[in-house]
């Protein structure tokens, strides 16, 4: 009896692990909302990458960006808000950057195509950061 009782137990065990492993894997989208949170006012992309900017609400931002050149070009830089794309382009020297912002999801500055080939290195920063009211 007792042996019958560990089996049951045992299976029920290895049914609830994989019902969970199951639930772990699958795909969910990512959650859209927006959590406020302290503005970065540098930041540094030695890679490609993301920068959040958990700003949250209605504003003109204003990004103070400058980028370091490989093989000719700049780093390419895109500002998204959620699945909007509110800027994008080439970044070569110093580059103000002002977008508006809706609040409707979270802002990243986005670094795309880095690139090292010494002695150059495609780098993109972010030098400084000013929220202006919407306009």
């Amino acid at each position: 009896m007792r042996e019958v009782l560990w089996g049951l137990g045992f299976l029920g065990g290895v049914g609830l692990a994989l019902w969970a492993l199951a639930q772990a894997l699958s795909l969910r989208p990512l959650p859209q909302g927006c959590t406020p949170g302290p503005l970065p006012e540098r930041a540094e992309l030695w890679t490609s990458g993301a920068v959040e900017i958990p700003l949250c609400r209605k504003a003109t931002l204003v990004l103070r960006l400058e980028g370091t050149l490989a093989q000719g070009h700049g780093p390419y830089a895109l500002v998204v808000e959620g699945n909007r794309v509110l800027f994008e382009g080439e970044v070569s020297g110093i580059q103000e950057v002002r977008v508006r912002t809706s609040g409707k999801g979270p802002v990243a500055l986005v670094f795309t195509n880095d690139l090292y080939q010494p002695p150059e290195d495609r780098n993109l920063f972010l030098r400084g950061l000013a929220v202006l009211p919407a306009r």
